[in-house]
């Protein structure tokens, strides 16, 4: 995997640097850090322009020499890179669910609570991966476990957790099926579901397919799906 860390204080990028590869060892294919946002994406313009390996995470500062670090996920917003807030502005966080970051972690830090931060990109693809969504003006993390499904809403998306509770998120549904685990299955392109909640497969008349969960039924299925779910439930 590619690590990018964009921090102007150089002993916190130092420490940071120490921490990923710890956490990473021989998974860390590249490390390179930067301090400053046009540095920054000057990177990740050359390497979309060469088909060089893209960055998969970035930790980000979000002061940088005067510059906005959130600035950089605006015009990154097409990248595919995970990204963990790393700022002493703890006030900032709810913005940073609006870009879909997997966490904030408010300086100064300790290491366990930033090698926490970074279990999450590594425990992503794991039942017990998480998921933050804001709930009463705050971030809240739920665990992908309790993901029932999503359903797409305009430029959000809307989470239905098991117990029938629901919650909204601020990415579009394709950019929210980049954060969750491979066993989450795109059925139509306004529904993703959790595979380890199928119930039944509804076939109806005229090539018309539903999916039923633990939760809820009727979850509209296209045909080009309809395969691979198949496959899916027969196991």
């Amino acid at each position: 995997m590619n690590v990018l860390i964009l921090e102007d204080e150089p002993l916190i990028a130092q420490g940071l640097e120490r921490e990923v590869r710890a956490h990473f060892g021989a998974r860390l294919r590249n490390l390179v850090l930067h301090d400053n946002v046009p540095q920054a994406l000057a990177a990740l313009s050359q390497e979309q322009g060469q088909g060089q390996e893209q960055v998969d995470l970035l930790l980000l500062d979000l002061h940088l020499h005067g510059a906005d670090g959130y600035e950089l996920l605006r015009l990154a917003a097409d990248a595919r890179f995970q990204t963990i807030i790393v700022s002493a502005h703890a006030e900032r966080s709810i913005t940073a669910f609006e870009f879909g970051v997997l966490d904030f972690v408010a300086k100064p830090f300790s290491r366990e609570r930033l090698h926490k931060a970074l279990q999450r990109y590594t425990g992503r693809h794991t039942q017990a991966a998480s998921l933050a969504v804001k709930k009463r003006g705050a971030l809240e993390w739920i665990a992908m476990a309790d993901i029932d499904h999503v359903q797409a809403d305009g430029h959000y998306s809307n989470i239905v957790l098991c117990s029938g509770e629901q919650c909204f998120h601020d990415l579009p549904i394709d950019k929210l099926m980049a954060l969750l685990p491979p066993h989450f299955l795109r059925v139509h392109r306004s529904y993703i579901v959790n595979s380890l909640g199928f119930k039944r497969l509804q076939i109806g008349a005229g090539g018309k397919y539903a999916l039923d969960t633990q939760t809820s039924t009727g979850i509209p299925v296209s045909r080009s799906s309809y395969p691979a779910l198949k496959q899916r439930l027969l196991g």
